[in-house]
């Protein structure tokens, strides 16, 4: 891999009235407008405008001790006009417990146009760090590379859900092997798409910032185990609050807040506000205004115009702005909030009027006084009439809707009981076919097994077969043998007994006859046959 790359450079921008600021609680730091008017590149740290309530942080309200929201890369092509020159990228941000004190300003990030070697670069930027990973999070992340961090700082812009961390490394190789094996890669498994972003950082720089003399560093003691805390020897971990930590010591702190002002560490999930008629989030809490009667939340006159809006349907004339908490009467058409925010802890205090000087000042506060306690009277009963009246349309609605749904109850039970009956007569059907379907079962397994057997059984017999056939075929081969030598013998014998009956015939002749005893010494000469020419002849005769 190339050792050339475009390295980047942050400059912290402080306001010069920082002090002032501190006590006050100061707003998080807005993204610059796209005027075309204005120059391009310009830099702008925007307060927003507050006549009792000095800032929005420090106000009593439901999110009190929340920090505002985190880091990301917030530039686009409407907030800043680029330089064909240089590409530059503007992040506003803050640090610091916001009830103690809070760093502000803006956090300008330059590009290089032309890439230069990083071999003396040691810090990295995480940019766009999500709230869901805490500091204890942050820290199991870097754990393989803790030996080699020397610092961990943690920063907020005005963008929600983000913030970005600055890693300080011992060496340019500990920071390229922690570059390139985390840039890109997944924070989490379980959400693969919020990858890590990491940028090369060349120098960081602080404006209007008190610094130590150069070539002297105080060494802090961490709060934790009250050990001083040496960069060259162990990791430091400076949270939201700006106090510093042993890495390893904060890693052991169970809590979620810092041990030393109970600060939250990281950013939380900040929700935004938004209309209740258009469902836009307004682009700053001023433009909203919530009602104080009925806490309807709307946007103010420049946008959508909902909260008027709602004025003049209901007649509630107070509304609250959600970013400097001022009190507007539409009735009055001008502010009526008459408290104050004191310096030291935020509460709210009532203004003390001045001292009447004549009878006649003091007779005019009377006569307003009266005044508005008649307007406040009559501001009452209208509401009360107002909410008399839609209570009663509400009763009549709801009556209405109360018999629609009687009726449909009705209708669902009658539903529902012909649906059990259905249910019942099917149950009994399913009892009765499974029932029956054991029976079938139990008859095809006996069917099955009979036919088996008579399939061995037949096997058996066919085999038989084919032996006794051959048996048989070899039997009849021995008795047509037999047969004919029967046969002969038959013939044979045939011969001998018609010629022994030819003798016992003749010698019963002999016997009856008188020439008994010529016959007896006789003899039988055999004469010559007959010769074949004189058979021929007789045989044509």
């Amino acid at each position: 891999m190339s050792d050339l790359v475009a390295k980047c450079v942050l400059r912290v921008e402080v306001k010069e009235d920082n002090q002032d600021e501190e006590a006050r609680g100061a707003e998080a730091v807005s993204k610059t407008t796209d005027s075309k008017h204005k120059n391009r590149g310009q830099r702008k740290i925007r307060d927003i405008s507050v006549e009792t309530f000095p800032s929005s942080l420090e106000s009593p309200r439901e999110d009190w001790g929340l920090l505002p929201p985190s880091s990301r890369e917030t530039t686009t092509g409407n907030d800043i006009e680029k330089d064909p020159s240089e590409e530059k990228v503007e992040i506003g941000f803050f640090s610091g417990n916001p009830f103690v004190e809070i760093t502000k300003g803006i956090l300008h990030l330059y590009k290089e146009d032309v890439l230069s070697s990083r071999k003396e670069a040691l810090t990295l930027c995480l940019l766009g760090v999500p709230t869901s990973l805490a500091c204890h999070d942050l820290l199991t992340f870097t754990a393989p590379c803790h030996d080699d961090i020397s610092h961990i700082r943690v920063l907020r812009d005005s963008s929600p859900n983000q913030y970005m961390a600055l890693l300080t490394f011992r060496n340019h190789d500990a920071a390229t092997e922690f570059f390139l094996t985390f840039n890109g890669a997944p924070y989490s498994t379980l959400e693969p798409e919020t990858v890590c972003r990491i940028v090369w950082v060349s120098k960081v720089e602080w404006a209007q910032d008190g610094l130590p003399p150069p070539g002297h560093t105080e060494l802090p003691i961490c709060p934790v185990c009250l050990e001083r805390m040496d960069e060259s020897v162990d990791g430091v971990l400076t949270i939201l609050c700006n106090h510093a930590f042993h890495a390893d010591c904060l890693e052991q702190w169970g809590d979620s807040t810092c041990p030393v002002c109970r600060c939250v560490q990281s950013p939380e999930t900040a929700e935004a506000s938004e209309c209740e008629r258009c469902g836009t989030t307004a682009p700053s809490p001023d433009s909203l205004w919530i009602c104080l009667i009925c806490g309807h939340v709307g946007c103010g006159r420049y946008q959508g115009g909902h909260a008027a809006s709602h004025y003049r349907e209901t007649g509630h004339c107070y509304a609250l702005q959600l970013g400097s908490h001022r009190v507007w009467d539409y009735k009055g058409d001008n502010f009526v909030h008459r408290l104050l925010q004191n310096k030291a802890d935020g509460k709210l205090v009532a203004s003390e009027a001045p001292l009447a000087e004549s009878e006649e000042a003091q007779e005019k506060v009377d006569s307003v006084q009266l005044e508005f306690t008649y307007l406040l009277t009559s501001q009452l009963e209208e509401q009360r009439m107002y909410f008399e009246e839609k209570m009663a349309k509400l009763e009549s609605q709801l009556s209405v809707e109360t018999k629609h749904l009687r009726e449909e109850i009705m209708d669902k039970s009658e539903e529902n009981k012909q649906l059990r009956t259905k249910l019942t007569t099917l149950s009994k059907e399913k009892q009765a076919l499974e029932k029956k379907l054991l029976q079938q079962s139990t008859k095809l397994t006996a069917t099955l097994n009979e036919l088996n057997e008579e399939r061995q059984l037949g096997k058996a017999l066919r085999n038989n077969q084919q032996q006794w056939q051959a048996k048989i075929t070899k039997l009849e081969e021995s008795l047509n043998e037999l047969k004919i030598t029967k046969d002969k013998e038959i013939a044979d014998l045939k011969e001998q007994v018609r010629d022994l009956m030819f003798f016992i015939d003749a010698q019963r002749i002999i016997e009856k006859s008188d020439d008994k005893e010529e016959i007896a010494s006789g003899t039988v000469t055999i004469g010559e046959a007959p010769k074949a020419v004189k058979k021929r002849s007789k045989k044509k005769k």
